[in-house]
């Protein structure tokens, strides 16, 4: 069965990123869900896009999925 990798192109991936920091300060500046859990659930999500989108950015390893072909016999 062969198996192939498959990731962002590195641009899209970075761009990610931006958006991900984007959306964190955002977040922070407005001071949105301050009184509750919001903002830390928030920012967690936004850390988590801006690490997964590096990683599949610079690591040669960073497939965001990988596919499956079953051979025919």
């Amino acid at each position: 069965m062969a198996s192939y990798k498959v990731k962002p192109s590195k641009p899209f991936a970075v761009f990610g990123a931006l958006v991900g920091v984007a959306m964190l300060v955002f977040v922070f500046a407005k001071g949105l869900g301050r009184d509750s859990g919001f903002l830390w659930l928030w920012a967690a999500v936004c850390v988590g896009i801006v690490g997964f989108n590096l990683w599949a950015a610079f690591s040669k390893r960073g497939a965001s999925e990988v596919v499956e072909r079953q051979t025919t016999e």
